[in-house]
């Protein structure tokens, strides 16, 4: 986190941008850490004057129950007394057929534990914990008062603009889009051109390899799954779907009886309006530990990770339509901080076009519907064609 690299997807630039912190002068509304401490980002302006604008969110996974949350408001994702003064940022503009080198590129660090979706008013006492053991929630708060900078900044005179991050950030992504999006279309009039572009974020809602359950805030909760994890995140961050909310009315609306669902994104990317280029993995290597929670030794375990894969796709679907206006490249390479530069890799199509190729056709209209949707139909690393470091090796023929 917060090493100068901007995120683990792109190429940061070689120059490194400081550390903006933002003012706590609005009382519970302002924005802060898990721990209290102003929030702040990096800022790298264009060196030629360009009006494209990128907004790069940090990744960094979620704090389940309040006891890991205290845990992390220790850590650099959850308080920025430790930030580096300075960071980079990678555009994810393209042009031609490759990413931009040059654009207006905001890095925003993580340190709310809820993909910047949270908002309590009051501090949180943390369950079993001391009387000074307490947490601030204000994701939601954190990305509002970083776009009132970039508006105040030049983003309102943008005419081209991607909002993306990599896994948590990834779903940030996902789960902002529309909210960005709104903004610029009310701040930015000449910002013909509004793109989200998620990476690695599509973590599915998926039980565990051995269905075991947990309770929040002890040792048993590590053994819970994915889902009831979010749940709880839902209800103790206080995710809503109003002004202060970062869930989308829309979703709201489609899942009234189960609302977290909501911030998972394969409940919630089909009412998304803003056209967004996913990049992930079918076999994700977080999610296979994480939420499968078993390796692939056995057969049995071998062929719950192909299982995986076959469920990644059917939860997709909604993406993959021909009448989609989103676009996707969909690796076998079991990896989360994938290759996405190395076309060679994970290239599988007659052209041999790789993710950052494919995603630029379709940022400049060339492909369209069906034609934006790349999907490797390879069982894990391509049928062991993919040799890629970043792919966790696989059994082949076992299965």
């Amino acid at each position: 986190s917060h090493d100068g690299a901007g995120s683990f997807f792109t190429i940061a630039p070689n120059t490194a941008a400081p550390l903006t912190l933002l003012a706590q002068d609005k009382g519970n509304q302002s924005p802060a850490c898990l721990d209290s401490s102003q929030y702040g980002f990096y800022f790298s302006p264009s060196t030629t004057n360009s009006t494209k604008w990128t907004i790069s969110i940090e990744g960094g996974g979620w704090c389940y129950d309040e006891q890991l949350c205290y845990l992390r408001s220790k850590m650099a994702l959850g308080s920025s007394k430790g930030w580096s003064a300075t960071a980079g940022c990678g555009c994810m503009n393209t042009m031609g057929d490759a990413l931009d080198q040059d654009c207006n590129c905001l890095y925003m660090p993580y340190c709310d534990g809820a993909s910047f979706s949270g908002y309590r008013e009051d501090p949180w006492k943390v369950p079993g914990g001391e009387p000074t053991e307490e947490l601030i929630f204000r994701g939601i708060k954190n990305l509002d008062a970083t776009l009132d900078w970039a508006f105040e900044h030049g983003m309102d005179t943008a005419t081209e603009f991607v909002l993306t991050g990599g896994s948590a950030g990834g779903l940030s992504t996902f789960l902002h889009a529309d909210r960005v999006a709104a903004r610029l279309r009310l701040q930015a009039p000449e910002c013909t051109k509004i793109r989200a572009a998620p990476v690695v974020g599509y973590f599915l809602d998926h039980d565990n390899y051995k269905h075991t359950s947990g309770v929040p805030n002890t040792p048993s909760w590590s053994h819970a799954n994915y889902t009831s994890w979010m749940k709880h995140i839902y209800y103790m961050q206080n995710l809503t779907f109003g002004e202060d909310g970062g869930l989308t009315a829309d979703c709201e609306r489609k899942h009234s009886e189960e609302p977290w669902l909501c911030f998972m994104s394969p409940h919630m990317e089909d009412v998304i309006q803003t056209p967004f280029f996913m990049f992930n993995s079918k076999y994700d290597s977080w999610q296979l530990a994480n939420e499968f929670q078993s390796g692939w030794e056995t057969p049995q375990e071998q062929q719950g990770v192909l299982d995986y894969g076959q469920d990644f796709l059917k939860q997709f679907q909604p993406v993959s339509s021909s009448s989609s206006k989103h676009g996707a490249f969909i690796t076998s390479c079991i990896c989360h901080g994938c290759p996405w530069g190395n076309d060679t890799s994970l290239g599988f199509e007659k052209n041999n076009s790789g993710p950052y190729e494919a995603y630029a056709r379709w940022m400049d209209g060339r492909d369209v519907g069906l034609a934006a949707i790349h999907i490797d139909p390879r069982l894990p690393n391509g049928d062991g064609a993919i040799h890629d470091t970043k792919c966790s090796p696989f059994p082949t023929g076992t299965v």
